[in-house]
């Protein structure tokens, strides 16, 4: 009996002993999902194609978000956008922006299905598509046949058919 104890005693010393010559392993860098697109401030209409790009490091699949700005520094999730979405270093994936109030506290959210690690994309815009300049075709003088009149060019309309304007 006394053999017993005093082996126990001796392995259990032995084992703290090695256990601190040990060498100390580094932890790996810490994991990060970040968001590329949509870029900042670009407006998506509702039911128009948002395209979502992201960098993973993580290895894991993700989860892509529709969500809006509380008003308290953080956000909540809208709409699911993808599920299980790949897990790849580099990815992205095409959608279609959900039925939300026009607003331009948007983000998309890529998450991390077993760690919960994530990123947001710079917030945008969902509503309608701002007008970039005067309408193609209402001009004063462009085209043949107008003869500096107003309105729409003959030679445009033509074009727009399918004819050759000459």
């Amino acid at each position: 009996m006394l053999r017993t104890r005093f082996l126990s005693v001796t392995a259990a010393s032995l084992l703290v002993w090695l256990g601190s010559a040990a060498p100390a392993v580094s932890e790996p860098p810490a994991a990060t999902v970040t968001v590329t697109s949509p870029a900042a401030d670009s407006v998506h209409p509702v039911d128009s194609s948002l395209f979502v790009g992201w960098r993973n490091d993580t290895g894991q699949e993700v989860d892509v978000w529709l969500a809006q700005d509380d008003g308290a520094g953080g956000s909540h999730r809208l709409f699911k956008l993808a599920s299980k979405a790949s897990s790849k270093p580099t990815s992205e994936l095409v959608t279609a922006v959900p039925a939300v109030p026009d607003g331009t506290d948007y983000t998309v959210e890529v998450t991390t299905r077993d760690t919960g690690v994530r990123g947001y994309s710079a917030p945008f815009e969902v509503g309608p598509v701002p007008a970039a300049g005067p309408v193609v075709g209402t001009g004063t003088g462009s085209g043949s046949g107008s003869g500096g009149a107003p309105g729409t060019s003959p030679s445009w309309v033509q074009a727009q058919d399918g004819h050759s304007p000459r």
